[in-house]
């Protein structure tokens, strides 16, 4: 029998050589099968306790970076500050202050994992960058599309406070970079190469499958105006990329899926804003 606390279900009917180091642990089914999950026997190398720290660094330095976007657009516009507080949301100013808040975090948790646990960043989180990686990206985008077609049956509502930072086409252009070349990987990083572990280890594959759906789709609730048809469809999303974390054992791969995702989703907008120009279509 196994004795890691990672595998629920016992030894798996397929063992790696050993004297390979660069093979990542067998596949394994998802719930429904007897899920499976396994993982060296020290991974995660982090705890709890280091995840609730790395969420306050991250609140705390959101916090700053709108304290410091409302502070430049005071003295930008030099007006009211209801005006000062809508140019603090357009995404020229917003963008470089939470991209400096997200980087911030993700310095502070590779300090975490290398200083205090003397691990290698990239290993301890599993990056495994798999070599059929347009696979994962194109997986993405298709699922992006699954999504829309799904939300056009849904009560969902035409405009949402997201929709402010999509008013002018340098913005949205902004907005477009930052969600398929930052956001991907550092949600992922969070949820799927840092909480998921820790729930996987101490609740099971299912917990770990559900939380870190739920709360990813909680992350984005003001933003979709808690609308829940809206919160329901990226639930699900989340518990796409969880699944694809677990079955793929990398972290790399949920990162694709994501980053194809969001780009499908801006590829769509672009159609359908003319390029980014025609901003008034959102709302029909």
């Amino acid at each position: 029998m196994s004795d890691d606390p990672l595998d629920k279900s016992g030894d798996s009917a397929m063992e790696a050589d050993p004297s390979d180091k660069s093979a990542g642990p067998p596949m394994g089914a998802l719930p429904g099968g007897g899920p499976r999950f396994s993982e060296s026997g020290d991974f995660p190398v982090w705890s709890g306790r280091d995840l609730v720290g790395i969420v306050v660094v991250l609140f705390v330095a959101l916090f700053l970076a709108d304290s410091f976007a409302l502070l430049i657009a005071d003295a930008v516009s030099g007006v009211s500050r209801g005006n000062a507080r809508a140019l603090a949301s357009d995404p020229r100013v917003a963008v470089p202050t939470q991209g400096a808040a997200y980087l911030a975090t993700v310095g502070f948790i590779v300090r975490v994992i290398k200083r205090r646990h003397r691990s290698r960043f990239l290993q301890a989180v599993h990056w495994r960058f798999p070599a059929q990686w347009l696979k994962f990206l194109l997986g993405g985008m298709v699922l992006a599309i699954l999504i829309q077609a799904l939300s056009l049956k849904l009560p969902i509502p035409k405009q949402m406070p997201i929709d402010q930072y999509f008013q002018s086409t340098s913005g949205a252009w902004m907005m477009a970079g930052f969600g398929t070349l930052v956001a991907p990987f550092c949600e992922e990083l969070f949820f799927r190469g840092l909480l998921f572990p820790v729930v996987l280890r101490r609740l099971g594959m299912f917990a770990g499958v559900v939380i870190t759906g739920g709360l990813f789709a909680l992350i984005h609730a003001s933003q979709l105006a808690h609308a829940w048809a809206a919160m329901s469809m990226l639930f699900v999303v989340g518990v796409v990329l969880t699944i694809v974390r677990a079955r793929a054992h990398s972290l790399a791969a949920s990162v694709l899926v994501h980053t194809g995702y969001n780009l499908a989703l801006f590829a769509l907008l672009y159609v359908g804003t003319a390029g980014f120009h025609d901003f008034k279509r959102l709302g029909q």
